[in-house]
Formats: C-alpha cells, sequence, structure tokens
C-alpha cells in the first residue's frame, strides 16, 4: 500500500517545526500539572534547507532540516495528484558535516539522495516572532544566516540539480508559556 503525502501537509510540519513545535501533543498534555513548569525557554539551532526541482517531467520539494533538541528530519515528495510519492524519516545525527549535505531514503520504493555543498554566507538577520499555538505563547528570538548550496537529487537513477531558495542556518532563544490558565 503506498501513502500518498501532500506537499502542504509536509510542509507544514517543516514550517512548525522551525521553531521546534515539530507534532502537537495530545489535549490533555495541554494542561500542567502543579508540578509543571509554565514557562519553558530553549536555546535551539540547526539547518533548514528547502529546495525544489524537477525530476523525470516531476516536480520535487525536498527538505532537510536539524534542530539541537528534536531529532533531524529529511522529507522528499515528487509529482502531484495521483502520480505524487514521497516520504519523510526521522535521524539523529544530521544532513550537514564539514559543509558537506548528504540525506537519504526511500520515495516510491526506491532510494533518493540528497547530496552537496552547504555554509553559511552572507550576514545574519534578526528574527523576532510571536504567536500562539496549541495553548501556548511562543516568542522566538534570535539569528538567521543563510546558506549557500549547491544540492543535487538522485532517484531512479537520475541525477538532478536542486535550488534551494529557503536555506539558512538559526540560533534562537524559543520561550513556550502557557496560556490555557
Amino acid at each position: 500500500m503506498r501513502t500518498q503525502l501532500t506537499l502542504g501537509a509536509l510542509a507544514a510540519v517543516a514550517t512548525s517545526a522551525l521553531t521546534g513545535l515539530g507534532v502537537a501533543a495530545p489535549a490533555t498534555a495541554l494542561t500542567p500539572s502543579a508540578e509543571q513548569a509554565t514557562t519553558t525557554t530553549t536555546h535551539e539551532f540547526g539547518n533548514v534547507l528547502e529546495c525544489t526541482g524537477t525530476i523525470r517531467g516531476r516536480g520535487v520539494w525536498a527538505s532537510l532540516y536539524e534542530n539541537n533538541t528534536v531529532k533531524d528530519v529529511i522529507q522528499v515528495v515528487i509529482g502531484d495528484g495521483d502520480n505524487q510519492v514521497g516520504n519523510g524519516r526521522e535521524v539523529t545525527d544530521g544532513f550537514i558535516h564539514d559543509k558537506q549535505v548528504h540525506g537519504s531514503l526511500k520515495v516510491g520504493g526506491k532510494k533518493a539522495v540528497i547530496d552537496g555543498y552547504a555554509a553559511r554566507h552572507g550576514k545574519r538577520k534578526a528574527v523576532h516572532e510571536e504567536y500562539d499555538d496549541a495553548g501556548q505563547h511562543i516568542t522566538v528570538d534570535g539569528f538567521h544566516k543563510p546558506l549557500a548550496t549547491d544540492l543535487t537529487l538522485t532517484w531512479r537513477q537520475r541525477t538532478v540539480q536542486l535550488a534551494c531558495d529557503n536555506a539558512f542556518h538559526y540560533d534562537l532563544q524559543v520561550t513556550k508559556e502557557d496560556i490555557t490558565g
């Protein structure tokens, strides 16, 4: 049985993961007990590489996400509609080592490999966000620094260049405050 993944669903997971939200906790976990702190602050850093391309005439969306507080995630979606295949998986040791990028997973029953280069490049940009999500007020402060990339995707014996328009290193302080009362 083939699992159909939508680009929007995978993109939503990747976007929420930027601030370490990951998968939403069950509703019962949102009510703090007397022993639980109602405010937590974490120092989160890592890398985000979101890339697109075309392979065998089909659109590609790929994401490599690293975060020091949660497992790292690779996601690849190829094609759309009834012709779409995709997958995602977690790893524990990241994708970027000494500026070399490597990540792999099965997509449509075949191995997909992302390889190449990524290095911090350019000026860092201050980041400040505040929003409410899952019964918490979340404040994010820190920096993003662009990544220069040169990545390829190999799948079904074809290799294509990926364009990574959203690629950056981040260093953030994330404060989550319970607002459920």
